[in-house]
């Protein structure tokens, strides 16, 4: 289906998400920070990049806007992961403000499997 590029420090997490989304059948490429993703933008364009908020050196936010503003990867779409607990809904709010953000959404860690699906889902246009 899609070739999604998902930037995360957390080993596990790109273990289990990567293994559900390669069930619906897209192709995972792999990123353990935003150097290593980097080299892999340089000799691939990806479908989808799921990227992790915090992680050490550049973090999400950064390389998001980093992304944006890159010529060739512009129109790739990003969706933001976080194990951040946002009970006050500050970091949606600022999402939703448009404070920034070079990404399409943010998605929780601790989502449901089908909202992970349903998230990468929209991202890709309804693929």
């Amino acid at each position: 289906m899609a070739r999604i590029l998902m930037v995360d420090d957390d080993e596990g997490y790109l273990l289990a998400a990567g293994a559900l989304l390669e069930a619906e059948g897209h192709e995972i490429v792999k990123a353990t920070s935003a150097a290593e993703a980097r080299t892999i933008l340089d000799s691939q364009t990806p479908d989808l990049i799921l990227l992790d908020v915090l992680m050490p050196g550049k973090d999400g936010f950064k390389f998001s806007d980093e992304l944006a503003g890159d010529e060739a990867l512009s129109d790739v779409p990003v969706v933001l992961v976080t194990s951040v607990a946002d009970s006050s809904g500050q970091m949606m709010h600022a999402f939703e403000a448009g404070k920034g953000l070079a990404a399409s959404d943010i998605l929780p860690k601790s989502a449901a499997h089908k909202q992970l699906i349903d998230t990468v889902a929209a991202a890709l246009g309804g693929e």
